[in-house]
């Protein structure tokens, strides 16, 4: 199954100003992208840092794109934080969902207790092709 939007995203219109906030329910169906980076169809190849946060994100995080797959694999529904509206580096706005996550990155799954959470932002690529958007990956 390949991610998918679980709402159409030519319906949502970016309102005037700095407002960003979409809503609470996700945009993007979790399980399906989560599959995909499971089964090897979305991969270090498909993903696209939008920002130069995301790309200092990482960096301080040292993490590798397969780190920040594999984080994302490890989401749950209930980690949802909301949508909103991320600008990438060329000023085109995507919609997104928010997640924060408590997470090990050494042992790359979910802990229960941390002092700290991972929050993560993406959307998928404009172009209906397999790629994952990272607006932002940060403690």
């Amino acid at each position: 199954m390949a991610p998918r939007w679980l709402v159409d995203p030519s319906t949502l219109v970016k309102p005037p100003g700095g407002k960003r906030k979409i809503g609470r329910k996700p945009l993007i169906d979790l399980a399906a992208l989560q599959e995909a980076i499971q089964n090897g169809s979305l991969d270090e190849d498909d993903l696209w840092l939008g920002t130069g946060k995301a790309e200092r994100d990482l960096e301080n995080l040292r993490w590798t794109f397969r780190d920040a797959l594999d984080c994302i694999a490890c989401l749950r529904p209930e980690d949802h934080k909301g949508a909103e509206w991320c600008e990438d580096r060329s000023g085109c706005w995507y919609p997104c969902d928010a997640y924060a996550i408590r997470y090990d990155d050494v042992e790359r799954c979910r802990i229960r207790h941390s002092d700290f959470n991972y929050y993560l932002k993406f959307s998928l690529g404009r172009n209906g092709g397999l790629t994952l958007v990272l607006i932002s990956c940060h403690v």
